[in-house]
């Protein structure tokens, strides 16, 4: 999705996230794979954001 941008609009995406990165998609499959498992038993109604703490 991010392929087609250049060095200079990534790197300015990047400075507004705290980790100073863009996640990977084995980021965001892990958080699916929490919410969709047996372990979340009592998370309801949430927005979870996976986003590096990126600032807005």
């Amino acid at each position: 999705m991010t392929s087609i941008l250049n060095d200079s609009v990534k790197e300015s995406i990047n400075s507004q996230i705290p980790l100073k990165r863009m996640g990977t998609a084995d980021e965001i499959a892990n958080t699916v794979y929490f919410l969709g498992g047996e372990d979340n038993t009592y998370i309801t109604g949430q927005v979870i954001n996976v986003d590096g703490g990126m600032l807005m």
